[in-house]
């Protein structure tokens, strides 16, 4: 799994506790430029402690943040002892599945954010909540991704942001959070190599792995 930090069931895994954005101030990690000194995640709160029915309201720029909601963790965790459930090795990319490549598509989002946007965005969640909804023996694992910029540390845990945001969604949606599980690669997994805004803008991304049981 490389260092990706998983957050299994919505619960967001750190390797280390982070108490203030002075924290992701890594000024020896090699993605930190000294262009960038207040990069932060303005969604970011420290208290995440939320009643489990908290529903947020999605506004009229069609934007919604969910990704600081609290959602019920999934019964089994892939992988471990006894589940049913394989670990995320036997997740597959459904663009290699014909019948679920139009479904299950990227999320992107923009600089420094975990806030999901755009009619499009919607629309893929939708679509993938309503197949999920009808498949209850579909597995998914939402990963999240960074672009390079800034600290390492800080990206993986906004990629956990990322991919918790989407999580939530599709519960949101009436899919059970026994079929979502999360996962952070942070700025380790880039699609575009090349240094610049569209690169950029593909790699901060939330992306899916699926198994049917």
């Amino acid at each position: 799994m490389n260092r990706g930090i998983r957050a299994l069931g919505g619960k967001q895994g750190h390797s280390r506790q982070v108490c203030s954005r002075n924290d992701f101030e890594c000024v020896n990690d090699s993605g930190y430029s000294d262009e960038m000194p207040n990069f932060q995640d303005y969604n970011y709160q420290s208290n995440t402690t939320q009643p489990e029915d908290f529903i947020p309201l999605e506004d009229q720029a069609n934007e919604l943040e969910m990704s600081d909601m609290v959602s019920r963790p999934a019964r089994e965790n892939p992988g471990d002892p006894g589940s049913s459930i394989p670990g995320i090795q036997a997740f597959r990319d459904p663009s290699t599945i014909p019948y679920l490549a139009g479904i299950f598509r990227t999320i992107y989002f923009e600089y420094d954010s975990s806030l999901i946007k755009g009619g499009d965005n919607f629309h893929v969640l939708r679509a993938i909540a309503e197949y999920l909804r009808h498949h209850p023996r579909l597995y998914v694992f939402v990963e999240g991704h960074t672009d390079e910029r800034g600290p390492q540390a800080y990206n993986l845990a906004l990629g956990s942001r990322r991919s918790n945001a989407v999580r939530n969604i599709l519960i949101s949606e009436g899919v059970s959070p026994d079929q979502l599980f999360t996962i952070s690669y942070g700025k380790e997994r880039p699609v575009i190599l090349e240094h610049h805004e569209e690169g950029w803008s593909k790699n901060r991304r939330a992306e899916f792995k699926v198994y049917e049981r």
